[in-house]
């Protein structure tokens, strides 16, 4: 999937998820680690290209990656 937004507006969105997490700068991609000491998600996203991924717990990631597209509203 695509994100073409602002990292500012991704961050918004991830704040509407409700779970604490941090972001950090790597080379080419920021990434948003999530604090909730279940699942190990983590949020990857490719401003160069658009790029966005989720990885983790699959139990917990597909919910809150549904959670995300709506909160993108894409």
């Amino acid at each position: 999937m695509e994100f073409h937004g602002s990292l500012l507006q991704l961050k918004a969105a991830v704040e509407k998820l409700g779970v604490p997490c941090h972001w950090e700068h790597r080379h080419d991609f920021e990434s948003a680690f999530f604090d909730d000491e279940v699942s190990n998600l983590k949020l990857n996203w490719w401003p160069s290209t658009g790029v966005i991924q989720m990885v983790g717990d699959p139990e917990v990631r597909e919910e809150m990656w549904n959670r995300l597209l709506k909160a993108l509203d894409l």
